[in-house]
């Protein structure tokens, strides 16, 4: 059986062989979030996204925009 970890909740879409589109959704078994598709023997396992460890810095190229949530400047 093959196992495949997932970020989308609570429904999986994926394609088979001969091109048909199934849905499984994801369970609570075992502690953890996963479903199994029988038609093509797959294990599919929620695992929770994690933050980027990768900083972020606003750009001094562009010009500032109002409701721009990474300067704060949407309370004034």
């Amino acid at each position: 059986m093959r196992t495949v970890y997932v970020s989308e909740f609570p429904a999986i879409q994926h394609r088979h062989g001969d091109g048909e589109i199934v849905t499984v959704r994801l369970k609570r078994l075992a502690g953890d979030l996963r479903a199994t598709c029988a038609g093509c023997e797959t294990e599919f396992v929620y695992r929770k996204p994690t933050p980027s460890r990768t900083p972020h810095y606003k750009s001094p190229l562009l010009p500032p925009v109002k409701g721009n949530w990474d300067t704060g400047d949407d309370d004034k």
